[in-house]
């Protein structure tokens, strides 16, 4: 098979092939030189995580230093 004839058939599978939704066929050269088609499995697309599985934040406590130095930065904070 040349190259190709093997683009051609790679393109008629991924139009024509009942597993196209699952798997993609790509042209590959052999080590004699003799083109052929290989089926490559598509990575499903699984999804990244869910509400549940997401932990809350734990409590954090106030902040103990005085609200001049909490809000503006101390005394000698920008006014």
């Amino acid at each position: 098979m040349t190259r190709k004839e093997a683009l051609a058939e790679a393109r008629r599978l991924s139009e024509e092939h009942p597993d196209r939704a699952t798997h993609s066929w790509i042209p590959r050269e052999g080590p004699d030189g003799d083109w052929s088609v290989a089926k490559l499995a598509i990575p499903s697309k699984r999804p990244l995580g869910s509400l549940q599985e997401s932990k809350p934040r734990p409590p954090q406590a106030d902040d103990p230093r005085p609200a001049m130095w909490r809000d503006v930065g101390g005394p000698y904070g920008p006014g």
